[in-house]
């Protein structure tokens, strides 16, 4: 993981270009392209060996104390929770995570005290069931550190770039942001077209973690959906401890060659663990088990908790199947798999209850915030799409006005046809019936290349220029509350042509200056956005509240009022905004939402992950 002669290696690499700011993040899981070459060589045999061993045969020889591990798959889809549970069963510690969508993985890792330093992209949420009681806890204590901040996209590049064999890989994220401040990316000069262009140094993990659905036993892998970083992360880390549904003959591996994502020569280990990823979804096998993640999250909220829940379900069992038995055995398994197929409705213990006063409006806040967001989506156009209400105004978008909009995901699906509100934006209904279930890097470059026309963000702060903050609230060093990260926002805010901004408005968080910016609006005003090197013509375009819409001025690009929604005045938005917003002399009411909208949002959101139950 340490950095050989790195001082010389800077020395050397920048000494003829043009450096425009250094980002002060630590440089995590950086080598030397040839030193790894060499490393590579005399560690990575060529040879098909049989490489089946049991979960605690694989953590206790590959995973050391002071590692920097890689989890594959994407939030709780496809994570190898068997590996998790042994990691912690045998007390390792002082390692560093990738938070490449690092979550219930990570949430245990840094609770159990085995991660204390994690690279973050998204980190410390669970998407739609909220943040991270256990890690947010260890974070803002100072018990984990932060080793630097990164988008997904930029995380997904800096395996690509380990993945060739290459000391860097250039791309337009996270420029002239506090993400691009606190990574380890670079900015120059790109000789080629005069603008500033971020440098994204590779990265090797120690030890990469992926589970997979079947492989034979010397690791030719099988991926069904989505294959999110995997391809890339399988051929950056040095170490590649597979674990799989099943293990398959290596005679249907070679019949089917074109389904092998990740070959043997890259696997060190094989660990058959059927279910290995409950909690976490499998695609197209078994559904989430909300119930135990919900227990999780209930338990965590206090250091006393965590141990409550270790003790149960890591310490008090020998092993992943005897875990199996504990939350549930094959009744609870058999219903997962009902949940999956669509056999079944999902519930969860965390799905919120409609209050009495909502349940007796025409309307709420929140269903006319999806009405008025799926109004901005056009037809024959493409946007990416993010958790909860993004979804939701895309797919009523797509079953009202906007039959042909396109739909991407960042984790990969693209063009789906989604039968019922996903959970997560990497959850196998995101390539449902979809038109590919590709890959993250697909879904990016498509964006970064002009091909995605609208792109969604949620904030927890704003400005008068539509800049976002979803990384701290107070002072980044000693934050009041860490959150989540840049996740995606970071891409998406950088490289779709339009971005659509969902969000509850008080003083609190549209503020004069955010505490950290996350993700880029106009950042400061008139061209300041174009002159950093962000995409022409890109940019924050529409900003929705349940006060009003708004959009920015075409010269100043300050935030104005376009429209009031109704029952609310022109008073009630300046009095909940921090900043002075532009009030046009001619400003429009928000179209309420119609009762076939109302209709459509329930089909959508049937168990109420959303609206509420």
């Amino acid at each position: 993981m340490k950095t050989r002669g790195a001082k010389t290696i800077d020395n050397r690499m920048w000494a003829q270009m043009e450096i425009i700011e250094s980002g002060t993040g630590e440089r995590i899981g950086w080598h030397d392209p040839d030193e790894n070459r060499q490393w590579v060589l005399k560690n990575k045999p060529r040879s098909l060996e049989d490489k089946k061993i049991t979960a605690k045969q694989a953590v206790s020889k590959f995973i050391r104390d002071g590692n920097f591990i890689a989890m594959g798959g994407f939030g709780h889809v496809r994570v190898s929770m068997a590996i998790i549970y042994e990691i912690i069963r045998q007390k390792k510690h002082d390692l560093t995570m990738a938070g490449k969508t690092a979550v219930h993985d990570l949430d245990l890792l840094v609770g159990a005290g085995c991660v204390n330093k994690v690279e973050v992209a998204y980190s410390f949420g669970h998407e739609l069931r909220g943040l991270s009681p256990a890690s947010r806890r260890a974070v803002e204590t100072g018990k984990c550190k932060i080793a630097g901040e990164i988008s997904n996209a930029g995380y997904q590049w800096r395996f690509l770039s380990a993945m060739m064999g290459l000391p860097f890989i250039p791309t337009r994220v996270m420029l002239g942001t506090d993400t691009f401040k606190h990574s380890s990316a670079k900015s120059v000069k790109d000789p080629f077209t005069g603008k500033p262009i971020c440098l994204l140094p590779a990265c090797y993990p120690d030890v990469a973690v992926i589970h997979v659905p079947r492989c034979d036993k010397y690791g030719n892998a099988q991926i069904d959906g989505i294959t999110v970083e995997d391809f890339e992360l399988s051929r950056a880390a040095r170490r590649v401890i597979l674990t799989t549904e099943k293990i398959i003959d290596n005679k249907k591996i070679r019949s089917e060659p074109h389904k092998t994502v990740i070959p043997f020569y890259l696997v060190d280990a094989v660990v058959e663990v059927p279910f290995g990823a409950h909690p976490c979804q499998m695609p197209y096998l078994y559904f989430f088990d909300e119930e135990h993640i919900g227990e999780w999250l209930s338990l965590s909220k206090t250091d006393e908790g965590v141990k409550k829940y270790l003790d149960k379900y890591v310490y008090g069992v020998d092993d992943f199947q005897d875990y199996l038995k504990l939350i549930g055995g094959s009744k609870k398994l058999e219903q997962l798999k009902r949940i999956e197929k669509l056999e079944e409705p999902m519930s969860a213990p965390w799905i919120k209850e409609k209050d009495e006063k909502s349940s007796k409006e025409p309307y709420s806040s929140t269903e006319m915030l999806a009405c008025v967001a799926s109004h901005v989506l056009e037809d024959k156009k493409s946007v990416f799409v993010g958790t909860g209400l993004p979804m939701i105004a895309a797919m009523l978008a797509q079953r009202t006005h906007a039959p042909n909009l396109l739909l991407f995901f960042e984790a990969g699906g693209i063009g789906p046809e989604i039968p019922v509100l996903p959970i997560s934006v990497g959850d196998s209904r995101t390539f449902h019936m979809a038109v590919a279930a590709s890959s993250m890097h697909d879904s990016m470059s498509m964006a970064q290349a002009g091909y995605v026309d609208y792109g969604f963000l949620g904030a927890a702060q704003i400005d008068k220029y539509g800049n976002i903050n979803t990384t701290v609230i107070g002072s980044y060093d000693k934050p009041k509350a860490r959150l989540p990260g840049s996740g995606g926002a970071n891409d998406v805010g950088t490289l779709c042509n339009k971005t659509i901004v969902i969000m509850r408005q008080d003083k609190y968080r549209f503020v004069e200056k955010i505490d950290f910016l996350t993700t880029p609006g106009y950042l400061n005003g008139l061209d300041s956005r174009e002159k950093t090197g962000l995409p022409l013509g890109s940019g924050p375009y529409r900003i929705i509240t349940q006060l009003g819409v708004y959009g920015f001025d075409d010269e100043t690009k300050r935030m104005k009022l376009i429209s009031v929604h109704p029952g609310f005045t022109v008073d009630q938005i300046k009095e909940n905004s921090g900043f002075d917003i532009i009030i046009p002399e001619h400003f429009s009411v928000t179209e309420p939402p119609s009762k076939k909208e109302l209709k459509i949002l329930k089909e959508i959101d049937p168990a109420g992950v959303v609206f509420g139950k």
